[in-house]
């Protein structure tokens, strides 16, 4: 059985893609059609969309148990590094969330469910 959290990393790391491209056509909009014109206002919302999709694949990274020890560890290097929270503190839902995952993990681990 493949461990989920792969396909669930993958899906948030082309999210973040999505997001910093998009952010950056925003940027572009803004500088040649001032902060408040239709092209700036238009990626601007381009962008917002690209942000959400960001936020809920990190929400499905937060809340998907890894089912092998490998797994636990590219999850952890993963919501610890630069593509997790980039610099931005969790929220307390966010910390709940990485709390009760690696609760889940362990106690699967201890029924011998990861290798």
């Amino acid at each position: 059985m493949a461990d989920p959290i792969f396909a669930a990393i993958a899906e948030h790391q082309q999210r973040r893609a999505e997001h910093e491209a998009a952010f950056d056509v925003a940027g572009e909009a803004e500088m040649a059609d001032r902060a408040d014109g239709p092209l700036a206002a238009q990626a601007g919302a381009l962008r917002d969309a690209a942000s959400e999709r960001e936020v809920e694949a990190l929400q499905h990274v937060l809340h998907t148990v890894p089912l092998t020890t490998a797994g636990m560890l590219a999850w952890l290097d993963h919501i610890s590094g630069p593509a997790g929270f980039d610099g931005i503190a969790p929220r307390d839902e966010d910390v709940a969330a990485i709390f009760g995952t690696m609760r889940a993990f362990v106690v699967g681990s201890e029924g011998g469910a990861c290798a």
